[in-house]
């Protein structure tokens, strides 16, 4: 995507290509022109349900105030196409009548995300308005489209939202700065119903029912600090003129810059990346105390932050942060950091990326789950020098699990994978979750995609800690359910995995010795006793 001329407001049309990949990590010099957006950039989401990606967003052709769907209409069996996106209407899945209500902000933190709890994702829309902005909720609804559930205003001077289970009750909450403050809109949903809970109580999920949908989900935003709005003040460690950058004010263009969160510690929780004028801060997910947020937040156990110091020397010394995010740098399953630096050359777009590698020693487990967009199961076809085929990370795919901490209390957590596509959001392209300190493995694992059919998720169950996980949710034509899916699972290698193979064989060796031994003495015995035998004379016989 990109513009002639993106820092003059009249010249709002978005010229968007596509480079082909070839198979051996390089491009096809040909690209394919898709047809221009308008004003706001364009969401990458399934929004039919047929596992390929389309877009949503304005048409530069059409009516400004009308949005538009790049349907993807490639054929795998016809793939030398010059024509990948047909550009029509979306009010056969969205509800003009709503739509024309909302016109995105620019830049906007649209999202694909399940908020509702079926593994289904949803549409989130920021909607600006004259002197403030709302949010837009659209639920699933699967071929009938999406219906719009919720309608929330924004407080004033609210910058990007970030979605993420701060509080892991396996539900997603929102995240957005304000000025200096950070806020928390949690997602009020049925809870996980108790172990000693065996009726069928339509007031809470089962462990193995963690895809059912809770129509009467709700975020209250009318009163912050409440149980359920948790606000964090940043003032104590911002001087008086600094704030949380919300834009970078030096690139051409728009580039909003978001909080972003991500489990360092793989304590279960997600913490947060904030990016202020002169510094990068680290926020430590901490349960609610009295001191930090209002008594109702504290009862029902929500979440707060503190300010990482310790340990984090080297996030405090890079000057002039344009953005940070997470990013598991080394593949050891710790969520390391990269922050953008402005740099003091004459372009305005230069950025010196600064590499961050997370040493914290963590006593927990983690888990990484990637769902593709299943091209194709294990039968796929091969090529000279092409890797086995296994499609694209999926943007808006569901993992939700449990874990039954060492206390012995099961708790639910959710996580969505690429929820957000628009102005280089820069999510990580997999899902890197904390389990915490657990001593047995995830019971149950959900994976969910948006095909439009009941069983649109993957049940799995016995999941190993400190492993990889990767969906394929392929399914032929006449299937129409998940008994298809694969799964491949991939273990994370120790450095006590050889130590182990060692005492492994000399364990066997002892073993066999004295195996061998035992065998050895059980045979003389036998001897000497059919050797007396053979003297004993047969009185009975004379």
């Amino acid at each position: 995507m990109g513009q002639k001329n993106p820092s003059s407001s009249s010249d709002s049309e978005i010229f968007m290509r596509i480079y082909r990949g070839n198979g051996n990590d390089t491009f096809e010099s040909e690209h394919i022109n898709v047809p221009s957006a308008k004003g706001r950039h364009p969401m990458v989401l399934d929004l039919t349900g047929d596992m390929k990606l389309d877009l949503l967003g304005y048409s530069n052709e059409g009516d400004s105030s009308k949005l538009s769907m790049w349907i993807n209409t490639v054929d795998k069996d016809n793939m030398n196409t010059t024509s990948i996106y047909n550009v029509t209407s979306a009010s056969s899945i969205l509800d003009e009548n709503e739509t024309t209500k909302c016109i995105w902000t620019h830049p906007h933190s649209n999202a694909v995300v399940d908020l509702d709890g079926d593994c289904l994702a949803d549409l989130v829309f920021v909607c600006q308005h004259t002197g403030y902005q709302s949010l837009q909720i659209w639920t699933n609804q699967r071929d009938e489209g999406f219906q719009k559930a919720r309608e929330l205003n924004l407080p004033a001077g609210a910058g990007p939202i970030s979605y993420a289970d701060i509080d892991g009750d396996g539900s997603i909450d929102l995240i957005f700065p304000v000025k200096q403050q950070i806020h928390v809109v949690y997602n009020q949903q049925m809870d996980l119903c108790s172990k000693n809970d065996n009726s069928d109580n339509p007031d809470c999920r089962k462990a193995g029912d963690l895809c059912r949908a809770d129509p009467n989900f709700n975020f209250d935003m009318s009163s912050p600090d409440s149980k359920g709005y948790v606000i964090f003040d940043l003032e104590g460690y911002i001087d008086s003129k600094g704030s949380i950058q919300t834009q970078d004010p030096d690139f051409k263009g728009v580039w909003p810059i978001a909080v972003h969160p991500g489990d360092y510690n793989l304590d279960g929780y997600p913490d947060l990346l904030v990016t202020t004028n002169n510094k990068v801060f680290l926020l430590d997910n901490i349960l609610c105390t009295y001191k930090l947020c209002s008594s109702g937040a504290t009862d029902v156990s929500r979440r707060s932050f503190s300010v990482v110091q310790q340990g984090a020397e080297a996030l405090a010394k890079i000057s002039n942060p344009r953005q940070a995010v997470f990013f598991d740098i080394d593949e050891d399953g710790s969520l390391d950091m990269l922050v953008l630096s402005k740099t003091n050359t004459r372009s305005d777009a230069n950025r010196t990326p600064n590499f961050i590698i997370n040493n914290f020693f963590n006593d927990a487990f983690f888990l990484k789950g990637l769902v593709s967009n299943g091209v194709c199961g294990n039968n796929c076809p091969t090529e000279s020098g092409y890797a086995k085929p296994y499609g694209v990370n999926y943007p808006g795919a569901t993992l939700k699990f449990t874990v039954l901490d060492t206390s012995g209390t099961k708790r639910a957590h959710q996580v969505s994978q690429l929820p957000q596509t628009s102005y280089l959001s820069l999510h990580t392209p997999y899902c890197l979750i904390g389990l915490g300190r657990t001593n047995n493995y995830v019971e149950e694992m959900f994976a969910g995609v948006s095909r439009h059919q009941e069983q649109n998720y993957l049940f799995y169950e016995g999941v190993i800690p400190n492993s990889q996980l990767i969906f394929i949710p392929y399914q032929p034509n006449d299937v129409h359910d998940s008994s298809t899916w694969k799964v491949e699972l991939y273990i994370q290698p120790g450095d006590y995995v050889p130590w182990v193979l060692v005492v492994l064989v000399v364990a066997a060796i002892i073993l066999g010795v004295v195996v061998g031994v035992l065998y050895w003495m059980e045979k003389r015995e036998d001897e000497t006793e059919r050797r007396k035998a053979l003297h004993i004379i047969n009185f009975d016989a004379l």
